[in-house]
């Protein structure tokens, strides 16, 4: 369905994403998970082609059942199937205009009457379990919380049944028990409408939950991806090991936080960029630049201790 190629986008002239290649399939849920900075929102803004005036594609391509996306005759695209929920929900809703106007402005090509476009909208709210959703639709997003508005946010992106929703944070406002109900109300979508999401999260905890595959993300690099299960009982990547070491426990244990910084933007990178914060690397990591290798079914990493160069499967050949 949406396939990235060697991607590399900056931001004045710095890179931010750094060959990232990747696809999602019809009906998949791909969550990608890393800490802020490591690029995965800038690639959801890629897609939906809005990374702003100082943001560039270097190089690679994105194309969405075939179609090119930096081709202006592909832009009705958006809204209609490829859709997004922001992180920060309300200063992406519009201000001055109540939220049944702005639901009604996305669904102007739906052909159902307005009474029956209302109901519709009534029935999806209630399902993002937002029991006084009349209420809701007569309000401006400066008198809902922010809680409120990212659940509309979410109700806006669903609306007309996209193909692909893009998600950034979407649960990151919300407490424990309403970020529950929006993860089953995305899988509900997905099972209903075959619908392809993409989240990004800095959450791992969101992602085992929600995602049939999971992609890690390092200062601007893909540094893993693979089946959920995989990642979650076989990390490979010390990164992503230690990013799962981060996740709190029932058991009480303390989590165990990563040692060091991510490298400022623009440092020079010869091999793997979690080198000076990894606790096994050698010599070698520092220096030799490698590729995402598969190990196993499906499971890609770039992690010289499993990434052997002998491997000749890459993933950018597979896609």
């Amino acid at each position: 369905m949406l396939k990235i190629d060697n991607l590399n986008i900056s931001y004045d002239s710095v890179p931010i994403v750094r060959d990232v290649s990747l696809k999602i399939n019809k009906g998949e849920i791909l969550g990608i998970v890393g800490e802020s900075g490591s690029g995965k929102s800038t690639i959801l803004r890629a897609i939906m082609n809005i990374l702003g005036n100082d943001g560039e594609i270097d190089s690679g391509n994105i194309t969405f059942e075939g179609k090119d996306l930096s081709k202006k005759e592909n832009q009705n695209i958006y809204g209609k199937d490829i859709s997004m929920v922001f992180q920060q929900a309300t200063l992406y809703l519009d201000p001055i205009t109540i939220i049944e106007k702005q639901f009604l402005e996305i669904m102007k090509h739906n052909k159902k009457n307005k009474a029956q476009k209302h109901q519709e909208i009534i029935t999806l709210l209630k399902n993002l379990h937002l029991e006084d959703a009349e209420r809701i639709l007569k309000n401006y997003p400066f008198e809902l919380s922010g809680g409120i508005n990212q659940r509309v946010s979410l109700g806006l992106a669903m609306i007309n049944k996209p193909k692909l929703i893009l998600a950034d944070e979407p649960t990151s406002a919300l407490d424990v028990t309403v970020q529950a109900q929006v993860v089953q109300t995305l899988k509900e979508l997905r099972d209903n409408f075959d619908t392809s999401i993409i989240m990004v999260t800095h959450n791992m905890g969101v992602v085992a939950n929600i995602s049939d595959t999971i992609g890690v993300m390092y200062y601007g690099h893909l540094l893993e991806i693979g089946p959920k299960m995989e990642i979650l009982k076989n990390p490979q990547h010390q990164y992503t090991k230690e990013l799962l070491q981060s996740i709190p426990t029932l058991n009480g244990d303390k989590p165990k936080g990563i040692d060091g910084k991510i490298p400022e933007f623009g440092s020079v990178i010869e091999g793997c960029p979690f080198y000076d914060r990894c606790s096994i690397c050698d010599a070698k990591c520092k220096t030799t630049k490698t590729k995402l290798t598969e190990t196993s079914n499906g499971h890609f990493t770039s992690c010289l201790k499993y990434a052997y160069p002998e491997n000749n499967t890459y993933l950018g050949e597979v896609l």
